[in-house]
């Protein structure tokens, strides 16, 4: 029995070291790719749960944690997540499945998060940024209490309820005057120029939330390009980071 599970022990090992490799090459091959969209897909290859893209000890104890949208393609996070790691900072993005409700996701990535700071006690602080649906599953953060500080910021998000996630989601009830424990920062693109959202008849993305800080992008780029939907998180990375 003991030589059993000596021998189970050493493939799991065998197997976390070739899975660890198999990523790492693959995230490699992403920040190598000049193809933006190439680039996205193998973002997406990555596993579902929570994937560090970059090592470093320059800011150790705050960490980001980027949280893709629904059907993300990934390549709107590229030159996101290329700014962060410029900026020094250590960064995970977290693939999850977009088909499970808001409150059953964040308390799926609440215990990651938590498992994440006991065995990395130099984290204090974390900054999780989600865009879109994403965003709708980290506002949820907002009112978790946690060993740590975290700043949740959420991006072209829906924050109520609307017909296609009420549909899937009957028990969402959205974050609607919310008691919030951690700085929560809304993000909203202009609705008309929103492809996700021009069409609705109410715009899901507001929602008052006592004590959190509300930021209305632009219509456009300084360069006169449309600021929409998917290239929103463009602008709010960058803007996160302005000197």
């Amino acid at each position: 029995m003991t030589k059993f599970f000596f021998l189970v022990f050493t493939i799991s090992l065998f197997l976390c070291s070739c899975s660890s490799q198999t990523e790492q090459k693959i995230i490699t091959k992403i920040f190598k790719e000049d193809d933006v969209r190439k680039a996205g897909k193998l973002l997406q290859s990555l596993p579902v749960g929570l994937t560090l893209l970059n090592v470093t000890n320059n800011q150790a104890d705050t960490v980001f944690v980027a949280v893709h949208g629904y059907a993300s393609e990934g390549y709107e996070w590229i030159k996101p997540l290329q700014k962060i790691m410029q900026e020094g900072f250590q960064l995970y993005y977290y693939r999850w499945d977009w088909n499970t409700c808001p409150d059953y996701a964040e308390r799926k990535l609440l215990a990651i998060l938590e498992d994440l700071v006991v065995d990395k006690s130099q984290i204090d602080h974390l900054n999780i940024v989600g865009h879109s649906y994403g965003g709708t599953l980290v506002a949820g953060l907002a009112d978790e209490t946690t060993a740590i500080t975290m700043s949740i910021h959420t991006v072209a998000a829906p924050m109520i309820p609307y017909e296609r996630l009420k549909n899937r989601c009957e028990n969402f009830n959205g974050y609607e005057n919310m008691i919030i424990t951690n700085d929560l920062f809304q993000w909203r693109t202009v609705k008309e120029e929103d492809g996700a959202f021009k069409n609705m008849a109410v715009d899901p993305q507001i929602a008052n939330i006592p004590n959190s800080t509300v930021i209305e992008l632009p219509p456009q780029f300084k360069d006169g390009r449309r600021l929409g939907h998917n290239w929103s998180i463009s602008w709010v990375i960058d803007n996160m980071f302005e000197k």
